[in-house]
């Protein structure tokens, strides 16, 4: 079964087995924070990371552990261990101790708290990545859809310069038939339409390659999903201007890459806090209780002495470091030097960002700038393509002069149609810039 995908700018071919689902920007940017993979693996990160808050708090409370111990000796030993002088004992080869062992840290040096700390800060980090990652796939999304959409007005262009053209060359084929026009007028206007009807084609090459990364962005997969095609119109954003300085001040406050590298910073320092434990002594209680006996178990005590035992211990356990061959110093130095690293990233971070906001500003003025100028330059292109066309219908200029009319309407339409692509883009990377949230905006 064959469908046909039909868009604004024609036909774009057949389309085996599937038919072709249109979406609007709103559908491609929530079908691909639902479904692109990448985003969604940052996400079971993210998920990841907040257990790890759980695994580090857990170092307060006590462990509580069943531990059972079966032994087969080679000669028998006493079950139970004597308790008096000249006390009888039963033996043997098979022993099994149970035992229920409770464990509780109370003092560490503060390794816990910092513990508990980093995994909150690490958590916090990878929620702002998510963020931000979630931030550049709209963009990204956003990007090739009006990129698209840039194409199909520039398909539309070409189509419409093309059957100018072919009216032309009809036109001269009766003239030339009359005497009226010379044989190189109309090879002329046919290399003419041979150029455009390449450069068409090299253009819904350029559509259906721009699909395919859509699909991909929106992690449809291709044959188990209908194929994706994009609806809309191209058309200038309306602005609301904003000074560099109150950009600047904003992504310096909002901005998800600064956000996640100051974690990292806080992170590291309390990685430090944690190395610098190691000097301190460790002190913590333990409690057991269980019940030792041979195999078979024998409930009724012998004659003989004691064939089980319920025992059970109690204490305070110390722990002093006194030498470790320099590994505790390296470790406090080598947590420091990546404070100072996570430092120096979140510098650069504000750099970048910093530049990002200045570049996205320039270009969105830049953008304004051509649409304003490319839709003067049309209104001239169409005019002087009216007049040329009445001189040469009136025998007084040549093909050469309606056919350089003509191409320089079509470059004034390209160049717009990019304009104006490049302005909706602009938009969007001075907010990503600036740290808004771009999801929001398509819920």
């Amino acid at each position: 079964m064959f469908w046909t995908l039909v868009s604004a700018a024609g036909v774009l071919g057949p389309i085996t087995g599937w038919c072709a689902q249109l979406f609007t920007l709103r559908d491609c940017v929530r079908t691909a924070l639902e479904k692109n993979p990448e985003l969604r693996a940052l996400r079971y990160g993210h998920d990841a990371a907040k257990e790890e808050k759980i695994k580090a708090r857990a170092g307060f409370f006590p462990s509580l552990d069943v531990q059972s111990l079966y032994t087969r000796y080679g000669e028998p030993q006493r079950v139970i261990p004597a308790h008096a002088n000249n006390e009888p004992g039963v033996f043997d080869r098979d022993l099994v101790d149970t035992a229920l062992i409770g464990r509780l840290i109370l003092f560490e040096g503060g390794r816990r708290r910092a513990a508990v700390r980093v995994a909150e800060l690490k958590a916090e980090q990878s929620l702002w990545d998510l963020t931000a990652s979630t931030h550049d796939l709209v963009l990204n999304v956003a990007s090739v859809y009006y990129k698209i959409l840039q194409l199909d007005q520039v398909l539309r262009a070409t189509e419409g310069s093309l059957d100018a053209l072919r009216a032309h060359e009809q036109l001269a084929h009766h003239e030339l038939d009359v005497g009226r026009a010379a044989p190189v007028d109309l090879m002329k206007i046919q290399v003419r339409v041979s150029s455009l009807t390449q450069k068409l084609s090299s253009l819904q090459a350029d559509r259906q390659v721009l699909l395919v990364l859509l699909e991909k962005l929106m992690g449809i997969h291709p044959g188990e999903e209908p194929f994706a095609d994009i609806s809309g119109s191209l058309e200038k954003p309306a602005v609301a201007w904003i000074s560099q300085d109150q950009a600047l001040q904003e992504a310096m406050k909002n901005r998800p890459h600064i956000k996640a590298a100051r974690a990292a910073v806080q992170a590291a320092m309390e990685n430090v806090r944690a190395a610098r434990a190691d000097h301190w002594p460790q002190v913590s209680t333990f409690g057991r209780y269980g019940l030792r006996h041979g195999v078979p178990y024998d409930a009724d005590s012998s004659l003989q002495g004691l064939s089980h035992e319920d025992t059970w211990a109690a204490g305070v356990q110390v722990d002093v470091p006194l030498f470790r061959a320099g590994a505790v110093r390296a470790n406090v130095r080598q947590a420091a030097f990546l404070a100072e690293q996570a430092r120096e990233q979140l510098r650069a971070s504000e750099l970048a960002v910093r530049q990002d906001v200045e570049r996205s500003l320039t270009a969105l003025k830049d953008a304004l700038d051509r649409i304003e100028v490319t839709q003067s330059a049309i209104a001239v292109a169409k005019e002087t393509l009216r007049i040329e066309q009445e001189k040469y219908a009136a025998g007084k200029n040549s093909i050469n002069d309606v056919l350089d009319a003509q191409a320089a309407l079509l470059q004034a339409e390209v160049e717009y149609a990019q304009a104006v692509s490049d302005a909706q883009i602009a938009v969007l990377e001075r907010d990503r810039a600036m740290g808004l949230d771009l999801a929001q905006r398509f819920q």
